[in-house]
């Protein structure tokens, strides 16, 4: 899989917190655009177990296995 880049990512402003705190309240966030790469449909491999993200034609997500 390529390496994010800019436009993949949300800008989170963290500025109130300490790092620490920064990162524990703000997951790394990423567009389901830059996870889906135009397709409709992502396997995705944990812990031996292949689950399958799905966008629907109303634009909904669905994780299933």
């Amino acid at each position: 899989m390529a390496s994010e880049t800019a436009a993949d990512t949300v800008s989170v402003d963290r500025r109130a917190a300490s790092p620490r705190e920064a990162n524990a309240l703000s997951p790394r966030t990423i567009t389901s655009e830059a996870l889906l790469r135009g397709d409709s449909q992502l396997a995705i491999l944990h812990e031996r177990t292949v689950y399958f993200l799905r966008r629907t034609r109303l634009g909904k997500l669905i994780l299933t296995k």
